[in-house]
């Protein structure tokens, strides 16, 4: 019922999920050998902003017409919803029973990130189901690591885990993500080998393409400081709180990792002399 209702409103709404016509003529632009960072779609006049390695993902959404490519996005993101749930219940060590999971889902819908995914037709979710899967998985589990380089592969931002896994001592985990990275990229290049140059010397660095800082659907440390201080960019600030976040937040995770390797030594309940 929660699902139908969103699909209602989309219907009703004539939602056109943008980023999901992004990503299908970036799919088209690799299938037909054409500039995969010279174009714009929508009325938004909207650019790619991915590697190379993700357009080649997106191919198969050109075999699709575009309304059942719409529906294919909602439903898939409905589905990983409720697979991030059921990771996440494993993570937090809860039953994932059929019912809570189900629940949890139909709720999730209508949380903000999850909706904005759904409505934009995004692949956050798969993403991040990606990384969470990864992650969750015991430190001795064969090929640890490679699908979190792959999420990072495709959206650069999970690289950050790369740096986590390697800060906490999980180095072997680490270090086969970082090479999950690097094979993307020289898939990539060995695909689309102008649009790698074009992307790793140039495209990457212009943050603009992703859209506007200010604008209030932007929920990053930057937008919130453009927004604060009334400004398109919030420049040193900025890069200030970023760094401060990321060094805070790393250094937590490394206590955490530490405490609980340290507790998994301890005895408990402890014996009245010795341990």
């Amino acid at each position: 019922m929660s699902l139908a209702a969103l699909g209602a409103l989309c219907v009703l709404q004539h939602i056109p999920m943008v980023d999901a016509l992004v990503y299908r003529a970036e799919g088209a632009a690799v299938a037909n050998g054409t500039d995969l960072y010279g174009f714009t779609v929508t009325q938004w006049r909207l650019p790619a902003t991915y590697p190379p390695f993700a357009a080649i993902l997106f191919v198969p959404t050109t075999w699709l017409p575009l309304g059942g490519l719409k529906i294919a996005f909602a439903a898939g993101n409905a589905a990983l919803l409720a697979l991030l749930v059921h990771l996440s219940c494993r993570f937090a060590r809860l039953p994932a029973t059929p019912a809570l999971v189900l629940a949890a889902t139909a709720a999730g819908l209508w949380l903000e990130p999850v909706f904005q995914t759904l409505l934009f037709g995004q692949i956050n979710l798969a993403l991040t189901c990606l990384v969470l899967w990864d992650l969750t998985r015991t430190d001795d589990a064969i090929g640890k690591g490679f699908a979190l380089g792959v999420a990072a592969g495709v959206k650069l931002t999970p690289a950050i885990f790369i740096v986590y896994l390697l800060l906490t001592g999980r180095v072997r985990a680490g270090l086969t993500a970082l090479a999950s990275l690097t094979g993307t990229a020289l898939l990539g290049a060995l695909v689309l080998p102008h649009a790698s140059v074009d992307f790793w010397t140039r495209r990457l660095f212009e943050t603009g393409r992703v859209g506007k800082a200010w604008i209030v659907d932007n929920q990053s440390l930057q937008g919130m400081l453009a927004r604060v201080l009334h400004t398109p960019e919030p420049g040193p600030v900025w890069l200030a709180a970023a760094a401060g976040v990321a060094v805070a937040g790393l250094w937590a995770a490394r206590r955490a990792r530490s405490w609980r390797a340290a507790s998994r030594g301890a005895c408990w309940p402890p014996p009245r002399r010795g341990c």
